[in-house]
């Protein structure tokens, strides 16, 4: 006799309705509800990881060679706006 999440009962996968039907793989435990929003959040955090580090990244960059070239602090500048616009287009581009 097939149980209620026996992949093989009479109208598919779960026919007393323990899990969505949306295809989201979440099951029916406490808790649960939080998963997609902790993912969301995992997203955003990365997201911001990832734009403070380019900045930062161009920042150093810029100063090793503003040191260089001697242009203090032209190439610094240079080098944060460029990430903070080119981190800006590629978090537009991700997100919507």
């Amino acid at each position: 006799m097939p149980t209620s999440n026996d992949p093989s009962g009479p109208s598919g996968p779960d026919p007393a309705g323990d899990r969505p039907s949306s295809g989201n793989p979440i099951p029916n435990v406490p808790g649960a509800e939080w998963v997609g929003e902790q993912r969301e959040v995992g997203k955003a955090a990365g997201a911001g990881l990832q734009f403070g580090l380019t900045i930062c990244v161009f920042a150093v960059a810029g100063l090793w060679l503003d040191g260089r070239f001697g242009t203090d602090p032209w190439l610094l500048v240079s080098g944060v706006l460029l990430a903070f616009f080119g981190g800006t287009v590629s978090l537009i581009k991700k997100y919507t």
